[in-house]
């Protein structure tokens, strides 16, 4: 594959089952490493072995497929936490920020909720608000609204929109 993707630009990964896209999700932030070629990122090549990938990394969000939430972490915990430990936001201000993407997922009555009490769609919009806590520079969605109803998903896909917008 050989492909460019400018700044603002979104763009879909699409084949069946089994055919590859959630590894080229991953190897695209160095979670899985690729066996050839090479991935740029701002300008650094990130698949070389010397590249301070957990630096770059800080700059990217992800929303797995599974959402791998902490279960022994309140929802609040799952959404400060790498801003707080990675990015070195202050607790308050992780707080705040976490509270309004809680908000704007219809989420704010989850906060101390932990993942074992919430809907597979509670649990996905929770990795979202994760993923977009950290104000990312890049955002890989791995299958972002398989686990929403019908009736949420273009409501939670226009929130994505507009808070990646904002954030990026």
């Amino acid at each position: 594959i050989n492909y460019h993707i400018d700044k603002g630009e979104k763009i879909d990964i699409v084949g069946p089952s089994g055919s590859g896209k959630s590894t080229f999700l991953r190897c695209l932030n160095l979670l899985e490493k690729p066996t050839d070629g090479e991935i740029w990122f701002e300008g650094t090549l990130i698949s070389d072995p010397k590249c301070p990938i957990d630096q770059v990394r800080r700059k990217m969000g992800m929303v797995f497929q599974h959402f791998n939430l902490f279960p022994h972490y309140s929802v609040m915990k799952n959404i400060i936490d790498a801003p707080v430990c990675v990015n070195h936001v202050s607790k308050n201000e992780a707080k705040e920020r976490a509270k309004k993407l809680l908000a704007q997922l219809g989420l704010s009555d989850k906060a101390n909720a932990y993942p074992c009490q919430l809907s597979g769609g509670q649990q996905q919009r929770v990795s979202i608000a994760r993923a977009l806590a950290l104000q990312p520079k890049i955002l890989f969605f791995d299958e972002p609204t398989s686990a929403l109803d019908p009736e949420l998903t273009a409501e939670v896909l226009k929130v994505i929109r507009q808070l990646a917008q904002n954030h990026m």
